[in-house]
Formats: C-alpha cells, structure tokens, sequence
C-alpha cells in the first residue's frame, strides 16, 4: 500500500475499512499507527472522542450509557497497565472479562482485555492497547454481541478479519488464537454456527489458529449447557472450569489447534 494518498498507513488504512473510523476530509501527511488515526477521526462519523477517553468510544455504542461508562472505564485501567512483555492477554468481552485467568491458570501470566457488551468494532478501536502490552500470545473470543446487536457474520468476520491482520503487522510471530463463539439461545445456533465457519476461514488467511470451544459447550444441538449458565449466555464458574482445559495447551505453549 505504498502509493496510498497522503501516506497512510497500512494499520490506519485497515482501521478506515473496517467502518469504525473515518479520516477527515483536510487529513494529510503520514499517519504513524493506529492511535494517531483514531485520534485523527475523533470528530467524525466513526468514533466519538471526549477528552475523559484513553482511546475513542465506537460511535454505534453512544447512547447507551451502560456501555460507554464501563468501555471507557476499561480502556483506562488497559492504559495504565505496565507492558507484559510475554504472558498471554485474554481479548473478548464480558465472557473473557468474567474469567478470573490468573486464578484458571497459575504460574502463568495473564492480562484480561475483556469488556461486557463489547463487539469486534469496539476492538478494532481499543487493538493497539493489546498491541502496546507486547503479550507473547493472544486469546480472542468476540462475536456474541454482534449477533444480538443485528450485525451478520460476514459482517463481524470481516471485522475480525481486519483486526487479525493489524495484530499480526504490529505484533510479526505473535500467536494468536481465535476462539469460537459459544452457544446461547437456540434462536442465536444457526448464525453462530455460520459466524465460526467464516471465523474458522479468517484465523486461517492472518495466520491465526482457529479452536473450537463451541463443541464443548452446546446441548440439545443448539443451545448453551445449562450446566454452565444462569442465563443462557454468561458462564457460571463451572462455565470456565470446563473452558480452561480446552485452551490450556493454547495458554501455556501456544501450541493448539
């Protein structure tokens, strides 16, 4: 991408295509990475940005309090972290935030970069925070929320397509392991089962290893064990003491898949 007007970049390029930010029309000179593009999109039709944010809130997630408070509240306690330096980051939403990982998994150092409600658009805004950790692995699990919220999942693959293909320009050698999108309500099975066989195919074209998780998890061929939730959607402890051994060798080697 070399020839791009005005010299952007590729990270920031992506980020533009990816529909989560837009450069303003008097933007001009080279755009050093993603956290200069965002800030260069802050007023337009993307992202909205105030001066409390450590990175932009997704502009579809304005108006919804609930969601904006705990993003932005997220992204400043992402901000303050000291760079893992190795380790494994945990990157999703509220499934990855409710794990407690260091506990599921000790001796390993572990970083969780879950946020309830959040989407694939929300981590195309906030990657470089992941990317700034410096993780010797990554853990992804995103999708959910998409589907309730409408999206399709060639939407939401190709979302996750762009932020596998940032992550692995800004992070070269860096394993990264996409997780399929667990089982909830039967009403949700057949585009869930459609979002993880695209998701399968992007983790395939960046690099990525793609885990099956779903398979542990679904009942009755189309909804989450209610074994494992109060709710047919978030995992109860019993959820995570059945995740963590499908993804131990991913978290301690990365050798999985």
């Amino acid at each position: 991408m070399n020839g791009m007007s005005g010299g952007m970049t590729r990270i920031a390029m992506l980020a533009v295509m990816a529909g989560v930010l837009t450069v303003p029309a008097h933007a001009h000179g080279v755009l050093a990475d993603g956290r200069e593009a965002l800030a260069s999109a802050s007023s337009t039709t993307g992202v909205s940005q105030s001066t409390d944010d450590v990175v932009p809130i997704p502009e579809a997630y304005v108006g919804t309090e609930w969601l904006t408070n705990h993003y932005r509240a997220r992204t400043r306690v992402f901000s303050a972290y000291a760079p893992l330096n190795g380790g494994v980051a945990f990157v999703g939403d509220s499934i990855t935030e409710g794990g407690d990982w260091t506990t599921l998994f000790p001796g390993v150092e572990t970083r969780n970069y879950g946020i309830s409600g959040d989407r694939a658009e929300g981590l195309l805004v906030r990657y470089r925070q992941v990317v700034d950790a410096k993780p010797g692995r990554i853990m992804l699990l995103i999708g959910t929320n998409d589907l309730a919220n409408g999206q399709t999942p060639e939407a939401i693959a190709g979302r996750v397509d762009q932020l596998l293909s940032l992550w692995a320009e800004a992070l070269p050698g860096t394993p990264v392991v996409v997780q399929s999108v667990l089982p909830r309500q039967p009403e949700f099975d057949a585009r869930i089962r459609d979002l993880n066989a695209r998701l399968k195919a992007v983790a395939g074209r960046n690099g990525a290893v793609f885990l099956d998780i779903h398979s542990a998890f679904v009942v009755d061929g189309d909804r989450l064990d209610p074994a494992v939730t109060g709710d047919d959607l978030h995992l109860t402890p019993a959820g995570y003491a059945r995740w963590a051994p499908l993804i131990d060798a991913c978290v301690r080697t990365g050798a999985c898949g």
